[in-house]
């Protein structure tokens, strides 16, 4: 076990970044390196199927195959969690790197229940998105207490959970090689 989560490269490139940061945490020059808006153009391709572009990427969703669309793409809420979820991952491979954990692999389920009546009105009673919870997997020799701990930690600055307002409930389970991939 305790193969490489991240290359060293990257490990190298986020510590430097984190240095930056830490060194311009307050002030202008951080202001002016670290702050930058992002922009989202949506357009469609037919029917409900759109594409945004977000920079130099293109991402398609499409809606429900219940109003006819082709049920070939995500809609935008299943993206959504995607998003959620690799975003916890990424961060949860870069803390349990810079920690030495002993672990061979991470994985994170994220499960959210929809009222799609929220069309009606997105207020009351029907709130959307909700009882979002996720599920750590981790193939590790390290005990339950010490990932607890890291990943703890790497949910706290998840910058896809820190904009979704709500308590979330969170499960860790240590597994096996074998177990991984039924999950």
């Amino acid at each position: 076990m305790n193969k490489k989560l991240i290359s060293d490269e990257i490990q190298e490139a986020y510590k430097e970044r984190f240095m930056q940061l830490r060194k311009h945490e307050h002030s202008t020059e951080g202001d002016r390196r670290f702050i930058s808006r992002l922009t989202a153009v949506s357009e469609q391709i037919s029917n409900l199927h759109v594409k945004a572009k977000v920079g130099d990427f293109v991402i398609e969703n499409d809606g429900p195959k219940e109003l006819g669309c082709s049920g070939h793409i995500l809609g935008p809420i299943s993206m959504f969690l995607a998003s959620f979820a690799n975003c916890l991952e990424i961060t949860a491979l870069l803390y349990l790197s810079f920690s030495n954990a002993k672990v061979n692999s991470i994985r994170v389920k994220v499960e959210a229940t929809i009222d799609r009546r929220s069309a009606l009105n997105p207020k009351k009673p029907f709130p959307g998105l909700y009882d979002i919870k996720y599920c750590w997997y981790v193939n590790t020799e390290e005990n339950l207490k010490k990932i607890d701990r890291i990943l703890k930690k790497a949910e706290e600055i998840c910058p896809v959970k820190g904009t979704v307002k709500g308590d979330f409930e969170r499960e860790i389970h240590l597994v096996k090689d074998d177990q991984m991939h039924s999950i």
